[in-house]
């Protein structure tokens, strides 16, 4: 918990505005927004094992046959089923031809085929995390299926896992959590520390498995160096405490339902982590990381393993290598922190999930996407924005978003153009979308997990045979590749208009109109701009909203408008009910404003997190950047982060910002900062603020 900023007023703040030194080229600091290596990607999400079977040979991993020692059971919802790299390398030119640039797919590496009554066809019960699972086919054949990848401009996304290993270790008692205070961690000599402060630290206390854990653990015989790399064999690299009960210190170092939770806090495992994850790199070629239970593992680990990796990715000659973290949370306040402080490039957006999965569902609320939107500028940094967070709206955790779009359907017709709807918003707006597979095809599911992992090729699980699907009927016992689906139309069309227009991937987002069920944002790139109205509600909405490039002709070039017009900057479109249109500016919006821009005073901001608001306001409506620079006084300007938008009036935010934050507790209690912001226009012109003073209290 984040100390509380006193209440402060202008006296206190010591707040002062002055101008800059003449020596000073502040101006030339400068920066476009950060946007990422996964803000230009669209990702295809796919659970291996349930694509397609290439090689029925190798369907039980050369185990001996049978669902309880192998695993395979294609009728068990639950089992391997035959998926493996040869059936999705036999299927690239289909993903590629579906607009996408990136196939991400769940955990390569060799698993405990079997734990109680399921199998780790999913691949997080990870025990030999140097080689791929016989499950899944051969090192071979996951090369070429990266190399094939590559020759037809797909990257290679590969899900990992740090946190736990498969199920190996067992304690004497039951599987309870013990808390540090009931248990501390003891050294090898019988003493106690307290974890946080050791956290990363060389030299690390030597353990000892006889007595340093709150639970005793202990291995099979025949289990003992079952697990490789070698250091995932030592029982004083994993936590022992018990299965977590997902609050306090069990989120760190609790097991996670059984799974063995490795001591992330060690110095020893860290490098062994980079050691494993950044050989599939330098060996097999992979273009980048969906890091699995992220929240899970300590900070300092993050801080340790994300920039080395990054830096043997560069060294490999992939400059843009996508890192994208798992943290279960859809609060921004909670996990744009694994952005601005453990390193991470950017998280999949669970925020943009439910929001834009309630937008879809109750056609209403489209003022919770403006408190959602406004919180991006939680993730600004100098490095990084929201617009490297990767996008989704459903997947093999939660469910789908057929089953939540499914369940709210008056009918089959219903269903289908909210879904469509969801598609525009997943693809149209800001981030790096990733969609899950089998979504194209109209899969809607009973549920998350088991339910929501069904086959491509003709399953033999007979609940799913008969599930109904978005735009068609049960598949039955018929192959989904023999059938094309109205979505999978609409995705394909949809990243063709794209590709031809990347301000729609890669250009600022600026929302102009949010009410009720209808969603306004223009994005821009380069000179051109673009108008993408959403209307989720039932009934048409006619609305009014506001663009920049004035004086153009405007063309609906992707879905469809009852009716548009501009006039001037002031634009008003006509669109059905569950329906969106995406329009064109015909003419290039060029900057007519002289350049200038005013610093604010500072705001320590309580509802996010007591950080301290920076904002600047820059008259008219015209597409700009603005950098925002900070000092202690006598030292040099940091960058803290471009903003490239405007917040929308909302519960968290005033209207009309240019905004980023600092956090108070990164300097010393009574530290006199000075605060300029500057602004580069759509012409390349710039303005310097005034530097502001302000005097942290904390």
């Amino acid at each position: 918990m984040k100390k509380v900023i006193a209440v402060i007023t202008l006296a206190i703040l010591g707040l002062s505005i002055t101008g800059g030194s003449a020596a000073e080229n502040i101006a030339a600091l400068a920066t476009n927004i950060a946007r990422g290596a996964q803000s230009d990607e669209s990702a295809y999400f796919v659970m291996t094992d349930r694509y397609a079977n290439g090689d029925s040979s190798n369907d039980n991993g050369g185990l001996k046959a049978g669902a309880y020692e192998a695993g395979f059971d294609p009728s068990d919802h639950g089992m391997f089923h035959g998926g493996d790299f040869k059936g999705l390398t036999n299927s690239l030119d289909r993903i590629k031809k579906l607009g996408f640039t990136s196939i991400w797919v769940t955990p390569p590496v060799k698993q405990q085929a079997v734990q109680g009554n399921s199998a780790a066809y999913h691949g997080y019960w990870g025990l030999d995390f140097t080689t791929v699972d016989p499950h899944f086919g051969t090192e071979y054949d996951f090369k070429e299926f990266v190399v094939k990848a590559h020759a037809i401009g797909l990257k290679v996304i590969i899900d990992i896992v740090v946190n736990h290993t498969a199920d190996v270790i067992q304690y004497a008692d039951n599987n309870s959590y013990v808390s540090h205070d009931d248990f501390p961690y003891l050294d090898a000599a019988g003493n106690p520390f307290e974890l946080k402060l050791v956290a990363g630290k060389d030299p690390f206390p030597k353990l000892d498995a006889k007595i340093s854990f709150a639970k005793q653990p202990s291995v099979d015989a025949t289990n003992a160096n079952i697990k490789k790399p070698a250091f995932l064999n030592d029982l004083t690299n994993y936590h022992n405490r018990g299965n977590s009960n997902w609050s306090g210190t069990s989120v760190l170092d609790g097991d996670f339902y059984g799974l063995d939770d490795v001591f992330t806090e060690k110095p020893e495992v860290v490098k062994g982590w980079i050691d494993v994850w950044s050989t599939w790199i330098t060996k097999f070629g992979v273009d980048g990381f969906r890091i699995d239970t992220a929240k899970h593992v300590n900070p300092e680990f993050w801080q340790a393993f994300i920039p080395a990796i990054l830096k043997v990715a560069k060294a490999a000659g992939k400059n843009d290598f996508p890192i994208y973290g798992e943290i279960y949370d859809g609060n921004p306040r909670k996990t744009a922190m694994f952005v601005r402080e453990q390193s991470f490039p950017g998280i999949l957006d669970f925020g943009f999930q439910g929001t834009v999965s309630r937008f879809i569902t109750r056609g209403t609320e489209a003022e919770k996407l403006v408190e959602l939107f406004n919180a991006d500028d939680l993730y600004t940094t100098s490095t990084t924005s929201a617009y490297g967070l990767t996008t989704f709206l459903g997947n093999h955790d939660m469910g789908r978003i057929g089953m939540f779009i499914d369940d709210v359907s008056k009918n089959d017709a219903d269903a289908l153009a909210k879904s469509k709807v969801a598609n525009a918003l997943l693809f149209l707006l800001r981030g790096g979308p990733a969609l899950y597979y089998g979504d194209e095809k109209g899969m809607i599911g009973r549920g998350g997990d088991k339910a929501a992992r069904q086959d491509m090729f003709a399953t033999k699980v007979s609940y799913w045979q008969d599930e109904n699907r978005i735009g068609s009927g049960p598949i039955g016992t018929r192959s989904s590749f023999n059938l094309q689906n109205p979505l999978e139309d609409q995705i394909t069309k949809m990243q063709a208009v794209i590709k031809a227009n990347p301000a729609l991937r890669s250009g600022t987002q600026q929302i102009r109109h949010a009410k009720a069920g209808v969603f306004v944002v223009t994005r821009y790139l380069n000179g051109q701009e673009y108008a993408v109205v959403f209307n989720a509600g039932n009934t048409a909405q006619e609305v009014k909203f506001n663009v920049s490039t004035t004086g153009s002709k405007w063309t609906p070039i992707l879905g469809a408008a009852l009716s548009s017009s501009v006039s001037g900057a002031n634009a008003t479109v006509k669109v059905g009910s569950k329906s969106y249109v995406v329009l064109k500016a015909a003419a290039k919006f060029k900057a007519k404003l002289a350049p200038a821009v005013t610093m604010n005073a500072p705001r320590p901001d309580f509802t996010m997190d007591d950080f301290i608001e920076l904002s600047s306001s820059v008259r008219g409506d015209e597409y700009n950047q603005v950098t925002f620079l900070v000092r202690a006084e006598g030292q040099s300007w940091e960058n803290v982060g471009t903003s490239d938008h405007r917040t929308v009036k909302g519960d968290t935010a005033a209207a009309g910002l240019y905004r980023v934050f600092i956090d108070p507790e990164k300097y010393p209690d009574g530290t006199n900062l000075e605060i300029v912001s500057v602004l580069r226009n759509a012409s390349n012109k710039t303005a310097v603020s005034k530097i502001v003073k302000y005097k942290i209290s904390n």
